[in-house]
């Protein structure tokens, strides 16, 4: 019973994540939802769901302009499978910087960002903000859904990264393009 709270909790906190009635500031910049898409893999279903925030000024932006630009904005994802683990999550994580190294989004801190991630464990319903500040870089904010706690994971500072990371999504060789279309509104 009180795992089916915890649950139904957690889907509450992703759909208004997800809805255009949650706002999301960084820098002290208002960010507007983009898009939701949801990353699907084999016979895990769907994994995650990613939801696009970015400054009114790239709302109508295309993936490129919004990898490219030095401005406030974030993805958040809401993890929506029991199987995707922390193991499962990094080595993903590698492999979709390496694609976005191989249309020209390379990045040295690829590791120092994973390492953010060590004592996580993810449970479906878990969130995880990955939000760019030009003054701090990515920060990582992660909520766990059975404790309802929120903890900042630490930042990595360099448009380098914040490149490379969005580029997984959004670059020439996106992780899922069904997911980029999805996450760009289209």
């Amino acid at each position: 019973m009180r795992k089916g709270i915890v649950v139904a909790i957690a889907l509450l906190v992703a759909v208004c994540m997800m809805s255009d009635v949650f706002s999301l500031s960084i820098g002290g910049k208002e960010l507007v939802k983009k898009g939701t898409g949801k990353r699907t893999k084999g016979i895990l279903g769907t994994v995650y769901y990613a939801t696009l925030w970015v400054p009114e000024s790239l709302k109508n932006a295309d993936a490129k302009a919004i990898v490219e630009a030095d401005e406030p904005m974030a993805v958040v994802l809401v993890i929506d499978s029991g199987l995707l683990t922390k193991e499962r999550f990094l080595e993903a994580t590698k492999e979709g910087f390496a694609q976005a190294a191989s249309s020209g989004y390379a990045t040295a801190k690829q590791d120092a960002f994973l390492k953010l991630f060590d004592a996580v464990e993810f449970k479906k319903g878990d969130v995880i903000q990955l939000g760019y500040d030009p003054k701090a870089g990515i920060t990582a904010v992660f909520t766990a859904t059975e404790t309802k706690k929120t903890t900042t994971l630490g930042s990595v500072a360099g448009l380098d990264l914040k490149k490379a990371l969005f580029a997984i999504w959004l670059g020439p060789k996106p992780v899922q393009e069904s997911l980029k279309k999805q996450m760009l509104g289209m």
